[in-house]
């Protein structure tokens, strides 16, 4: 079976938040369209902002609205670094849709064989389209556009037109399935078109999107260094710590992704780099803790709420906490139901995407 999304098959939650998706199963294939959460999505990948030029929004905004005919106006209207800024923000959205494609493809071969003709799994418990969601071919749209616009992004530019017509063949198909209802008539035909679609644009797009996804992960990893060190040359320590409580979390996940350990052999798992990363995230979480109970750096950081993360980085802990009891256990993870259970991989990363999301909401808008 092709490669296992970033941290693997984490039962039939994954699909890297990865954005790990845990919805509960369904008892029709209707489904509605996905929402920003997710256990896949520590992939959430942070954003960036430029605090002190809105005409990056705005740019943003024409993007969304115009086509390729305006794209060298758009060029023309907006600075190099505000390009960048757009277009950096658009591929981190183009590596969560693709987080939530491996999603469905993760969904999808739980119920149907992994095989060029279409069959189902026997004894799965699950309907056809368990777990499947609308996706919209929108961003891709925008993306292939910006992917012939500078500043050039070397490799992932060339890989957005690669796989772009496997990505939307994959979004179009689970959105058809999505909200079909019809699916077993005439011995599940339409089943029978969405599989010889589905089986044969995933293979294409796999590989492409996981290069992607990596080549992303690096330039988001190097621009959040850069933007930690000015936050704290700038004394923000509210947003320092809460950016740094999410890049060690992101150390932890490819740590683990370098080990090859997923749910399914997390017992594997060597602690040595975890156990530090751990003592680190305690120590960032408790500098966090102290500069938002101080009323002057919150005045400073323009923060009206003292408790802007409602205390998910404590939860961060905790799940990183369960995971590492789980390895030390020795005990295999009971990936039986439909959610990522307490003390696995899944669950830590699905809440270090709430962490990213909540990061987004309050320091990006």
């Amino acid at each position: 079976m092709m490669k296992k999304a970033m941290l693997g098959k984490l039962s039939a939650v994954l699909a890297l938040s990865m954005v790990l998706a845990g919805c509960g199963q369904s008892g029709g294939s209707a489904q509605t369209e996905r929402g920003t959460s997710g256990t896949m999505k520590e992939e959430g990948i942070r954003k960036s902002a430029d605090d002190s030029d809105e005409d990056a929004n705005t740019a943003e905004e024409e993007a969304d609205a115009g086509g390729t005919d305006e794209s060298a106006d758009m060029e023309t209207d907006i600075t190099p670094e505000q390009m960048d800024l757009i277009k950096y923000n658009y591929y981190v959205d183009l590596n969560n849709e693709i987080v939530e494609v491996f999603d469905d493809i993760d969904s999808y071969y739980q119920v149907v064989d992994y095989a060029e003709e279409f069959s189902l799994l026997p004894d799965t418990g699950l309907t056809y389209g368990y777990s499947i969601y609308s996706l919209n071919t929108d961003l891709i749209d925008d993306c292939v556009m910006l992917a012939d616009m500078e500043p050039a992004y070397e490799g992932m530019d060339d890989l957005v037109k690669e796989m772009e017509e496997p990505l939307r063949d994959l979004m179009t198909t689970f959105s058809d399935i999505s909200g079909s209802y019809t699916y077993a008539d005439n011995q599940y035909a339409e089943a029978k078109e969405y599989h010889a679609i589905i089986y044969g644009a995933a293979e294409e797009f796999a590989p492409l999107g996981y290069e992607f996804m990596d080549a992303i992960a690096v330039v988001g990893a190097e621009r959040a260094a850069a933007e930690e060190e000015q936050m704290k040359a700038d004394g923000e320590l509210i947003r320092y710590n809460a950016s740094r409580g999410i890049s060690i979390g992101q150390q932890v996940l490819n740590e683990i992704y370098s080990q090859g350990i997923t749910d399914e052999n997390i017992t594997e798992m060597d602690l040595t780099e975890i156990r530090k990363l751990y003592d680190e995230l305690v120590q960032v979480v408790a500098d966090y803790d102290a500069a938002t109970a101080d009323n002057d750096q919150l005045v400073k950081e323009s923060l009206s709420n003292s408790s802007p993360f409602d205390g998910l980085y404590n939860a961060l802990i905790q799940a990183l906490e369960w995971m590492i009891k789980q390895v030390e256990s020795g005990q295999p993870l009971d990936l039986s139901g439909s959610g990522a259970p307490l003390g696995s991989i899944g669950h830590f990363s699905e809440t270090l995407g709430k962490c990213i999301d909540r990061y987004n909401s309050v320091f990006v808008g």
